[in-house]
């Protein structure tokens, strides 16, 4: 089947809408793409609240995807689970960029990026997906739909940030009092500055998203957990907090 960009749009604007999952129409040829639905999708949905960066190691290849208009949203906040096909969490290091970094060829430097980032928050990514047989999807795919975000709930702030041993970092996730994650690191691309450095790879497609601007939240992601059927009908998400 032929690459038809707006279709895939309209498809998932539609699956957004009625909240019925739709299925790939046809195989992803290339970043471009994927990074062509994306901006459709955002286009029709709103100002962009931010941005999710992820990379499964130091030298990957980051992996952004806008965060849409009401999909940043503070603690404590509340979700419906019946209205969602599947719902994940993932404890989040979000960075609030204050200083706007100009889209370039060059690359950004690590203290460059750093100084574009005003504080950093505890923060709880709520997931949920458009796809059908999301699992079995292509992973291109699942870029597309944003990454599978549904939300990023934003706690509170993190002091003292950027002396943090991000490899051994603790992560503790917590579901109704029942610890479901506590474990030290989990961050794949250690470094929290690839989170404002999309275009630190001037060669690559996401050197082609737009640079960090002031206002924007980035997050990266440390550990994810499913929650189980018992918790499926309407979560409230409180207080990420530190410690």
């Amino acid at each position: 089947m032929s690459v038809d960009i707006p279709k895939a749009v309209q498809q998932l604007l539609e699956a957004r809408r009625s909240g019925v999952q739709m299925r790939p129409p046809f195989a992803l040829p290339d970043r471009n793409a994927v990074y062509a639905i994306q901006d459709g999708v955002a286009k029709a949905t709103g100002p962009v609240a931010g941005w999710k960066v992820g990379a499964r190691t130091p030298t990957a290849e980051p992996n952004p995807a806008p965060l849409l208009a009401g999909a940043l949203v503070t603690s404590p906040a509340k979700f419906d689970g019946k209205a969602m096909h599947m719902i994940g969490v993932e404890v989040e290091i979000s960075f609030h960029i204050v200083r706007d970094i100009a889209a370039r060829r060059e690359p950004v430097g690590r203290e460059e990026a750093l100084a574009a980032v005003g504080d950093a928050f505890v923060g709880m990514e709520v997931v949920d997906t458009r796809l059908a047989d999301f699992k079995q999807a292509d992973p291109e795919w699942l870029l597309a739909d944003n990454q599978m975000n549904h939300a990023l709930v934003v706690g509170d702030s993190v002091p003292n940030w950027k002396s943090l041993d991000w490899p051994n970092l603790q992560v503790k996730l917590l579901i109704d009092g029942k610890v479901e994650v506590d474990q030290k690191g989990g961050l794949g691309a250690v470094d929290p500055s690839a989170a404002a450095r999309l275009d630190d790879r001037p060669r690559s497609a996401p050197a082609r998203r737009r640079a960090p601007r002031p206002g924007d939240h980035h997050r990266l992601v440390d550990r994810p957990a499913l929650l189980s059927a018992r918790h499926a009908r309407s979560r409230r998400v409180r207080g990420p907090r530190r410690g």
